[in-house]
Order: structure tokens, then sequence, then C-alpha cells
């Protein structure tokens, strides 16, 4: 099913039992203070704070959309009742199959019942809370969906980035470096001009769940929502900058992003980041977005969703982040490689399963992935044998424990393309202005047995999987069973 608003999403959510209204609190760190307590705990809930002090009633805040099983499926457009093998069939199809089905251009949305043009505008009327104890300011925008278009090829890129709000008419936006929305926006300054810019503060939640995702250079993530929601994102062309904007939106800011030349840059920043820590203190210098038009609907709701350490994840569907390990292996097998069993992930290792066929093999699968040709590079890459479950982290573990040589199958890839939210950068590293990028140094654990000597490795103390069966056929009864998708032989 897809969901025509926000609005719509809550409601449903509700059914299950999963929205909590809260009223009453302080946006400075109270509010944020209570959302991540619940966003840190076992069952987190979905708050939608109201009657936020200094502010009008009604106008509210939305958060922790996704993290909870039923709300990442129904935001991601999964039957509730998949399990097992036919969820990782759905998955593998809907990723294998994907395709970008175009936006619905419509005429009029509630989003326009309410407009703030030129002098007019006042961003101080939306409730903005201070986040984390050392934020460098209040945010606006910690859960939108920002809209550019790419000045030559005429592509629209959608990512989520926020946005501290500095005055009535300016916020920041935090774009880092190899980002889309980084590279668009610098080919608007080449040629001597502002970026225009569309930023969604509230909208259906496929929009919230693409605009973090990483689609392929030139693939609007737009596209791809109105293909996994099942119906077409509907949309207005923007009066101002003829960017989309979407018609499930609670708040649409249509705004520049002004070149360093006609308007001096300023400090955005620190926040505190989901690595369980604050981006640079003191801030970065970066360009300064100028809202010329805000469009809102009655009773406005905004999308948040902060950073927060050790917080729930929103890829509690069971399908990952939208089937992202399945399409890191769909985008491996179009790069080339075969026999890639799947990609997951175990504490801090992103995992490679590889059925060897040649020596070498896994090793340029490494290479490749390292280079950052399907994305940023993982800090730490596993790879293991096709016997070993990626998505299970005993199984990876174990095989990290035993089938490693420290001295011969630990390798080190230096100045990786890397996030400037990391935190083990050295501070002179930080000090490099934040449009420049950041590198630093990522590691490879190969865990394969030696591609030589394969078949002679120690055969496995383990229950062969045909006995498993049987036994489990007659006596599944008395057995505590975990689910299907953590045994993966």
């Amino acid at each position: 099913m897809h969901f025509d608003d926000l609005r719509e999403y809550i409601a449903k959510v509700d059914e299950f039992g999963e929205v909590e209204r809260i009223n009453g609190t302080d946006p400075h760190l109270e509010l944020g203070t209570i959302y991540t307590i619940n966003a840190q705990g076992p069952n987190p809930m979905l708050f939608l704070f109201d009657e936020i002090k200094g502010y009008q009633k009604g106008y509210r805040i939305a958060t922790n959309l996704l993290g909870s099983r039923i709300r990442g499926r129904l935001a991601r457009n999964i039957p509730l009742d998949l399990e097992g093998e036919d969820l990782a069939e759905f998955s593998h199809k809907r990723i294998y199959e994907k395709r970008g089905v175009p936006p619905e251009y419509v005429d009029t949305s509630p989003v326009f019942d309410n407009i703030m043009e030129g002098d007019d505008v006042d961003l101080a009327r939306f409730p903005t809370p201070f986040w984390h104890e050392l934020d460098g300011g209040i945010y606006l925008g910690s859960g939108s969906a920002c809209i550019t278009r790419d000045p030559d090829e005429g592509w629209v890129n959608m990512g989520s980035y926020r946005s501290q709000l500095f005055d009535r008419n300016h916020v920041g936006l935090h774009t880092a470096h190899g980002h889309h929305g980084q590279v668009i926006r610098d080919k608007w300054f080449e040629k001597g001009l502002d970026c225009p810019i569309v930023i969604s503060l509230g909208q259906e939640p496929s929009l919230l769940v693409f605009s973090g995702n990483v689609e392929p250079w030139g693939v609007s993530e737009i596209d791809i929502a109105g293909y996994i929601r099942g119906a077409p994102v509907k949309v207005i062309k923007g009066p101002r900058t003829g960017l989309p904007i979407p018609a499930s939106s609670e708040i649409t800011l249509e705004a520049f992003i002004m070149h360093p030349d006609h308007e001096p840059m300023h400090l955005e920043g620190a926040f505190g980041e989901s690595s369980g820590y604050y981006s640079h203190i003191g801030g970065h210098a970066a360009p300064t977005i100028r809202v010329d038009a805000v469009y809102y609907r009655n009773d406005p709701i905004i999308t948040a969703q902060p950073p927060v350490r050790n917080g729930a994840r929103d890829d509690a569907s069971g399908e990952g982040r939208d089937g992202g390990e399945v399409g890191l292996t769909k985008t491996l097998t179009e790069a080339g490689f075969h026999d890639i069993r799947g990609v997951g992930h175990a504490g801090p290792f992103t995992v490679i399963s590889v059925h060897q066929m040649y020596a070498g093999h896994a090793k340029r699968v490494a290479d490749w992935f390292m280079s950052g040709a399907g994305g940023r590079p993982p800090r730490m890459l596993a790879l293991v044998d096709d016997d070993i479950d990626p998505h299970d982290a005993r199984e990876v573990f174990w095989a990290i424990s035993t089938r490693i040589d420290p001295a011969e199958s630990v390798h080190i890839y230096r100045d990786r393309w890397t996030s400037p939210t990391q935190p083990r950068p050295s501070p002179e590293k930080k000090e490099v202005p934040l449009e420049h990028g950041l590198t630093m140094g990522c590691v490879l654990i190969d865990a394969l047995k030696p591609f030589a000597w394969k078949d002679q490795f120690p055969p496995t103390n383990d229950v062969s999987p045909e006995l498993r069966q049987k036994i489990i056929e007659k006596w599944g009864e008395y057995l505590a069973l975990e689910p299907e998708r953590g045994r993966g032989r």
C-alpha cells in the first residue's frame, strides 16, 4: 500500500498502537532528550509532539517514523506477513526489477493552504528544537527531503540534509563532499549561479526513506520512490524554482543555495551524529540558503530524524535499508563480478560472501568495492566464503577468528573517501574546508580459505544441512529454532 501524505501514514501506524502523543515539551533539549531515550529503547514509538513551548498549538513534530518492523514495512510497501525465504525472495525480486516511475504533476495541494513570500518569510514560526547538548544551534530540518536539479543533465536529485536555522529567512544545509547534492550545488556555483533548491520539512514516508537512499548518478530518488510505493509521487512545479514540490509536503521551502560570492558563507554545526560523536565542534563554513517562499498546510507536521547513538535503526522492517544488501549484491553483479553469494553486515564490518573461482577472485571484488565505485567505501570490509551467511554475525566472526593469518590477511587502503562525521580523522585533517573533502584509511579482513589449498582446509564441525532438516522435521516442536534468515547454510 502507499500513503497520500504523512497524516494518513500516522493514522495507519496509530491503528497498530505505535503512536504516542506528547504535549507541552520545551524545544530546548527537553524534546530532543525525550526523543533520544525513546529511540534508544527496545520498542521505540512514533512520538508526535504538539503544544511545543513557544509555538502555536497544532504546529507539530513527528519523530522516529521508521523505527519498528511495522513502520519500516508500511513505509517501504512491504507486506507485513512476509518472513524468511518469502521475504528474501520479495526483496530480491523488487531490487532486481527496480525501475524509475516518473512523478505525476498535479495542479493543487494542501501545502499551498498558507503562503509566506519575500519579506513576509518567517521561519521562526515553526518549532525548531535544540536537539543535542553540544549542537551549534537549533535545527529546523533533520528529516527533510531536499530537491535539486543538475544544471547540465536536467535530472532531479533528492537527498536528506540537515538544516540549521540562522534567521527568519536563512538556513544552512550540510551536504558532505561526494554527495550528489554537493556535486549539483557546485555545478551551479561553477557557472557563477545560485543553486535552486526545494526543502520539504514533512512528507509521506516513502520520500523520507528514499531521500536517505543513494541511487546511481542520474537516477532520481523521486522516481525510485514511485516504483517502491507502487504509485507515482505526486508533485507540483515550484513557482520560483521550477523544481518538483511533493504534493504530500506539510511544509516546503522554495529557496536558493547562495553562491559564496553573492552571500557570505555561515558557520554550520556542530551537530550530534549517529556515529555517537559530534561533527567538528565550532562548525564548518558552508553556503547559506536564502528562503524566498514558504508553503505550508494548516497545523503542519515536521518530520524529524536527528541522529541518535545506538538508536533504533530504520531498517527494522527485516528487509534491510530497503533491501540495501540485496542492492549491493546487484551492484557487484552489474559491475561484472560473478559468484557473489550476498552482502551483509556484522558489527562494524560490511561483509561480502564469495564463491571463489580462481586465485585473486575475491580480492578483485574487494578492490572494486573499496574504490568507492559503488558508494562511499566501508571503513571495515570482511571477505568470507560462500559457506558463511554474511547476515549472521556469529558465522562471520567465527570465520574471522579461525580463517585469517593476521600477517597475511589484513589489508590497509589509504586515503579513501570518507564522511566528515567520522570522529577518527585528526584535528589537522578536520581543519581542511569541508568542500575540499576528507579521506582516511579503510581495512579489509580476508577471512577466506586460501584458494591454493581451500579443498584441504579442515572440515567444519557442524550438522550437515540434510541431517539438520531431518531432525527438525521429526523433533522441531522441542527445538528453540531461530529465524531462517540467521542460518543460511
